[in-house]
């Protein structure tokens, strides 16, 4: 948005002291400071509503939600990922791409993956790391069907099932790649 305020339609030498003014030149005034003060409003309203903050505004709560915008050229710096700890857990568990891109699910039984809210938009890759902390030899971790690429390289898969059995208690990392909005998935184990 450009910039409309313009400081130089105001006439600073008006009044004259010392002699009869027109009072044209006082509403001409009056009038190219209000419609300043009008543009002022709406060039400030428009960046309060759009630009990104690194605390909120007075009244406000902080909100950088970028809805998918492009950011190109960027360099980052000791950048970090939110992380999620979905805590002990068996049966079926929800992991939301919301929620965090790295989340921790301790199994002290089987647990039945289910992955959500990832965003749906073509020419976007996005990318969770899952924790699982095997507390029990018996835990195991049934994959949902749209984890599709990937699986010939996870170690204990099994193919019928679509669950991944542990070769012993401990931590283990998997990272799930989507390009499609949750449709299909890739799965990587990273540790």
């Amino acid at each position: 948005m450009p910039c409309n305020i313009n400081p130089n339609n105001i006439d600073d030498n008006y009044p004259i002291a010392g002699q009869d003014n027109d009072s044209q030149g006082f509403r001409d005034n009056f009038s190219n400071i209000k419609s300043n003060f009008t543009f002022a409003r709406s060039e400030i309203s428009d960046l309060q509503n759009n630009v990104i903050l690194k605390s909120a505004l007075l009244g406000s709560t902080l909100d950088n939600d970028l809805d998918n915008t492009i950011l190109y050229r960027a360099q980052l710096r000791s950048n970090t990922s939110s992380f999620t700890d979905l805590g002990p857990n068996t049966g079926i568990v929800t992991v939301s791409f919301l929620d965090s891109n790295f989340q921790k699910i301790t199994a002290t039984g089987k647990i039945e993956l289910v992955l959500s809210d990832f965003p749906i938009r073509t020419g976007i890759c996005a990318s969770l790391r899952l924790w699982i902390s095997i507390q029990n030899v018996q835990s195991t971790l049934v994959l949902p069907n749209s984890v599709v690429y990937g699986l010939n390289n996870i170690t204990g898969y099994n193919t019928l099932t679509k669950e991944i059995t542990f070769p012993s208690i401990g931590d283990y990392m998997f990272e799930f790649l989507t390009v499609d909005g949750g449709t299909n998935f890739w799965i990587t184990k990273i540790a």
